[in-house]
């Protein structure tokens, strides 16, 4: 979640939603490619914002990658959820398909996962196996759905134990529970999989008091309150890769050294809030997860609007457009690139790895 407005927050308008998009360059970081396309680009003006939005220009077919294709493949499911896949091992982040709608009224803010919905998104993903879903931490937008989406497609529910209790509650067994701490590796197919101790983005009150510092400490049996899902422990997840490394990061937050000495190629940033926070602190977050980790290539997550439905397309949550122009400015002298990841298209990161 973004910040204690997350539940109540409008759509952004069609112009504001363009307004932004001229902020970001979307050239898809030029060694990344959809997985059936080759993506050309061009820049159109955009008046409004007197700047240039990125937009494919051509798409060549292609055969998708295979095992033993450069790079690894990146599907964006909105939020923080990600299919990441090497052609031989496919691994899921957080796996939040249900999108509900929090209001103000008591009875709106009781949910539970909503079955066909994940059902009608998995039908819709690339064909294969699922090893593990990772879940960074266990507000409802991130651990909600994991533990049926796990029963779904057989996978692990790897996470804290605040997550393992969501998957208890929805009937999980424990030989597919993996708890994990920060510091601990794990080894799926050639991925080896590094959890590191993160901060969640600082929500308001009451929020904060009730959400995050929190544990879910028995079994969680939805239907719940939203506010339920406590943060149980809040990673950064590296999926470190012979081909290259892709660190999410799902939460604008950080802890300070935190990622000293990670090695990342790219990074999928947390950017939800981030617009909202003061200078200071965009600059520290930054430089604590982007410079420190030496990652190339940016794109950002949890930038959409987290209510919209999986079917729909996705929209820009409030701050969408501060967020994207600061990554900008700071990328500009840096010669990083940034772009977001079509939602649902498998996407080949060619990722510049030191073999």
């Amino acid at each position: 979640m973004a910040d204690s407005q997350a539940f109540v927050r409008g759509r952004t308008s069609a112009s504001g939603w363009w307004a932004a998009f001229a902020l970001v360059s979307l050239v898809a970081c030029s060694r990344v490619a959809m997985a059936g396309t080759t993506v050309a680009a061009k820049a159109v003006p955009n008046n409004e914002a007197k700047s240039s939005v990125f937009v494919p220009a051509t798409m060549e077919k292609h055969h998708p990658p295979v095992a033993g294709a450069a790079g690894l493949v990146v599907t964006f499911l909105g939020t923080t959820s990600a299919l990441i896949s090497d052609g031989e091992t496919t691994l899921m982040t957080d796996g939040y398909f249900s999108r509900v709608k929090i209001g103000k009224a008591p009875e709106s803010q009781v949910i539970r996962p909503n079955v066909p919905a994940i059902d009608a998104a998995l039908k819709s993903l690339p064909s294969g196996p699922v090893a593990a879903v990772f879940v960074v931490h266990s507000h409802f937008d991130h651990a909600m759905d994991a533990p049926v989406v796990a029963q779904r497609t057989g996978a692990l529910l790897v996470g804290s134990a605040s997550t393992a209790n969501v998957g208890r509650g929805l009937g999980l067994p424990e030989k597919q529970l993996r708890v994990v701490s920060p510091g601990e590796q794990l080894q799926f197919g050639k991925f080896t999989v590094h959890f590191y101790r993160s901060k969640h983005f600082p929500l308001g009150e009451p929020l904060a008091s009730v959400m995050l510092g929190n544990t879910i400490d028995t079994p969680l049996v939805p239907p719940a309150r939203f506010d339920a899902y406590k943060e149980g422990t809040t990673f950064s997840i590296l999926f470190e890769h012979p081909r290259g490394n892709i660190l999410l990061h799902g939460s604008a937050g950080y802890l300070p050294g935190a990622l000293a000495g990670v090695k990342a190629d790219a990074i999928l940033l947390g950017t939800g809030g981030l617009g909202d926070l003061p200078r200071a602190e965009q600059e520290a977050y930054y430089r604590e997860v982007v410079l420190a980790t030496g990652a190339k290539q940016i794109f950002p997550v949890h930038w959409d609007v987290m209510s919209t439905p999986f079917s729909a397309p996705l929209l820009p949550d409030t701050d969408f457009q501060h967020a994207m122009g600061f990554l900008t400015e700071m990328n500009a002298s840096r010669g990083l690139q940034l772009a977001l990841l079509p939602k649902g298209e498998p996407v080949l990161l060619e990722l510049n790895h030191d073999q």
